[in-house]
């Protein structure tokens, strides 16, 4: 079954129309919920007046922050709450909720709410946030609870996270260097543009416990989270996750559900609470903008020597998601040995909409600024670009700036491919093709998660696993790692996701873990309930153990093919006769690399146990009339192991490549004053299929002894080289280096102006 295109198992009832979305389930009864939301970017709460909207007919329910318990919450640092308490931090924050009959109700309660505000200095910009005498946003940031190790300049002021590393001597290496280059670059705040909206429906039983039907990427942690914030027993609380329509990290969060459950507990009726576009993209979660200020020393040979690069990734009003910002500082250098490195990164707030975790994981920002760096240095050194980047790629056994040896690293094959598969050589020398690169890696695996594989009485397996499939095709995956294993065919295996009722824990489906590690916690539950089989087996068939193996849904004994049992006929004896079911259980949380903690200080995790490493070339054409910029043809190579599913490894690089797109061509959130501009799809663009270039996928398959059958991933990996990719394409046109995104036509006309009047070429 492994390196096989098989069918997503779920796909029938997605094209049907049967399958359930979060958004599908209305219960009788149910009442529908509505949020007021903040007008102010940051002010006190003074009053708030909830009289007149509940005595609007058809409201059952009004909540604000003093109906809920103050408990905070967050991924590495607790500063978030329900709702505002006291004060508002940017404009879309939560104030309070309504539930009513029905949703044109809600919304007219939500303005019959008043809400009384004293106005605060507020700070957009994060350099101007750094700066002493900048109006401080969480007054009682030191208080929050951390799950990281603070640095003296973490949680203070308006930084939230803050983590070094730093590698040999910074000065030594540039006091080595025959050439320095400095540049500073600046990234967008871009949504992950899903299109099902966070969606959440709760209801209370007879009985008190608490059912919640949602999308969501960790129905475990989120089920956790909710009985954190409303007091709530676990054993009270069950989250039945739907089918995700799209979620790219931006449902690793819990918007909805607590809001609904409060709501729920409050009018004693179901309620169902769905974002509407324009909350989907004010008052969710963003990939984070960043300022990356980068200086790097090489030989003239292009050897790289050392470099600094000193990073601030802007939070918004809260900080979902630091890890983001520590993987932006584990991959800054690049896949690249480097002697001398210093890395310096900061999370700060600002009183903008929530940044957090989007499909790259933090790691797209610096791949911009690192990768746009390189052709500079290829341009000024006159070495060809995919030649400076080969001499000094990793190779296995070399080591990260933080310490950690690299045991699956295949960076080199990855170029070398993307360059011939391209035909690079010939491109340089032909007038009409503009080719540009990048190079580039991202964590994979790791964090704790488990798996239960129960056989049934006719010889197929049930897969319990509290990953979740967000289409990725990770239930597929699953089914064909446990057919492997158990000498199965697909069809025979049904595998449940994510319901916290039937399935064990899972930390939630983010940085490719979901292949990768609950991938490998699927394989070794099959292997434990193989186990059992064997022990059955040879009991029937009068052999050793170790003597049997399994195939075609049967057990056979080596070196005597006519020697054998079907599984079913074992198991249904084994199950109506001797009482004893199958059920293969593993637990795990994977071995990590190990950080060097004289090199590294403020690390937000040492949990991802592996990388993948990819390359991209891209072709674009350039109008030299309206310099509109148009991508034709990607050849993207990835390392990402031995592929489980080809046509699904296919499918997530198709996806990576076009959020690259978006994100180096047009996507961005506009945000003046703290109010977002553009809070639609029409005035928000994303990627259609007109924009979509060819792509050439190549594979570079090897084998990662932490993986399952050697798999690792490529959702992130597959995003992360497209922006640099197009603007060294448009530098290698028109020398002109844009390093600011997205690579918007107006700024490359700006960009061309300006060096028609004697500026600098790059802008």
């Amino acid at each position: 079954m492994i390196g096989k295109n098989v069918s997503k198992v779920d796909a029938l009832p997605k094209v049907t129309g049967e399958g359930k979305f979060a958004t599908d389930i209305y219960l009788p009864g149910m009442l529908h919920a509505k949020v007021l939301r903040s007008s102010r970017p940051h002010a006190k709460i003074l009053r708030i007046d909830l009289e007149r909207a509940k005595r609007l007919p058809g409201v059952k329910a009004i909540i604000t922050s003093g109906d809920v318990s103050d408990v905070k919450y967050g991924a590495l640092v607790m500063d978030m709450g329900i709702f505002a308490r006291r004060r508002v931090r940017y404009i879309g924050e939560a104030v309070a909720a309504v539930a009513a009959v029905d949703e044109d109700t809600a919304e007219e309660a939500l303005n019959l709410i008043q809400v009384e505000y004293e106005d605060l200095p507020a700070v957009f910009d994060p350099l101007e946030a750094m700066e002493p005498g900048s109006p401080i946003i969480h007054e009682d940031l030191k208080d929050y609870l951390t799950l990281f190790p603070r640095t003296d300049r973490s949680m203070s002021g308006n930084v939230n996270y803050h983590a070094v590393i730093h590698q040999g001597d910074i000065e030594a290496g540039f006091a080595q260097s025959q050439a320095i280059f400095e540049d500073t670059f600046k990234t967008s705040k871009v949504h992950q543009s899903y299109l099902e909206s966070q969606t959440a429906v709760a209801f209370f039983d007879p009985e008190g416990r608490v059912t919640v039907w949602t999308t969501t990427q960790r129905p475990h942690v989120n089920q956790a989270i909710i009985s954190s914030v409303l007091e709530l027993p676990i054993s009270k609380i069950r989250v039945i996750p739907c089918h995700v329509g799209g979620g790219f990290g931006g449902k690793s969060r819990t918007l909805v559900e607590p809001i609904a459950v409060a709501l729920a507990r409050r009018a004693k009726a179901p309620v169902r609470l769905s974002f509407t576009r324009e909350e989907e993209l004010t008052c969710t979660t963003t990939r984070h903008p960043a300022v990356i200020r980068m200086k790097t020393g090489v030989k003239r040979d292009g050897t790289l020597i050392a470099c600094r690069m000193d990073m601030v990734y802007d939070a918004g009003g809260y900080a979902p998601t630091p890890n983001a910002v520590w993987l932006g500082a584990v991959t800054a250098a690049g896949p690249y040995r480097i002697p001398h490195v210093r890395i310096e990164v900061f999370s700060v707030y600002t009183n903008k909409m929530m940044s957090g975790a989007f499909r790259g994981y933090g790691t797209p920002q610096v791949t911009f600024a690192r990768e746009s760096q390189m052709d500079r240095i290829a341009h000024e050194l006159n070495i060809d670009p995919v030649e400076l980047r080969l001499k000094s790629c990793f190779r296995r056994g070399d080591f990260l700036p933080t310490g950690q040896k690299l045991v699956s690293v295949n960076i080199e094959e990855t170029i070398r491919k993307a360059a011939e598969s391209s035909g690079w050589k010939k491109a340089r020398k032909a007038e009409k093709k503009v080719f540009g690169i990048a190079c580039g890696f991202n964590p994979c695996g790791g964090f704790a998660t488990s798996c239960f594989v129960r056989m049934n009485e006719d010889g197929t397996a049930v897969v319990n696993s509290g990953a979740m499939d967000m289409g990725q095709g990770l239930k597929t995956v699953m089914a064909q790692i446990v057919a492997e294993e158990l000498g199965l065919w697909v069809d025979d295996i049904t595998v449940i996701s994510g319901d916290t009722d039937s399935t064990p824990f899972d930390v939630g489906v983010f940085g490719d873990r979901g292949t990768h590690t609950t991938g490998m916690a699927a394989k070794l539950a099959a292997m434990d309930a193989k186990t059992q089989i064997f022990d059955l087996a040879a009991e029937e068939l009068k052999v050793n153990r170790e003597d049997l193996f399994v195939s075609d849904r049967k057990v056979f004994v080596r070196g005597s093919p006519e020697r054998s049992v079907q599984l079913k006929e074992l198991l249904g004896g084994s199950t109506y006769k001797k009482g004893r079911p199958i059920i293969g259980r593993a637990s795990i949380n994977p071995d990590t690399l190990p950080i060097d903690i004289k090199i590294v200080q403020g690390a937000a995790s040492r949990f991802f146990s592996t990388y993948t490493f990819a390359t991209n070339i891209v072709e674009v054409e350039l109008d030299p009339d309206t310099m509109g910029l148009s991508v034709l043809k990607v050849f993207a190579a990835h390392d990402c192991g031995n592929v489980i599913n080809p046509q699904g490894a296919e499918g997530q690089i198709d996806g990576g490549a076009a959020i690259g797109l978006g994100y180096g061509l047009f996507e961005e959130i506009l945000i003046q004053e703290g109010q977002v501009l553009n809070p639609n799809f029409l005035e928000y663009k994303i990627p259609t299929a007109l924009d979509m270039p060819l792509i050439s996928r190549v594979i570079v398959e090897s084998y990662d002894d932490n993986g399952p059958f050697g798999a690792k991933g490529v959702g992130n990996s597959s995003v992360i080289n497209m922006a640099p990719a197009i603007a060294n394409a448009v530098f290698q046109k028109t020398g002109l280096q844009l390093k600011e995104l997205p690579l918007t036509a107006e700024k490359l006309w700006g960009a061309k102006e300006d060096l028609t009047k004697g500026g600098d070429r790059t802008t």
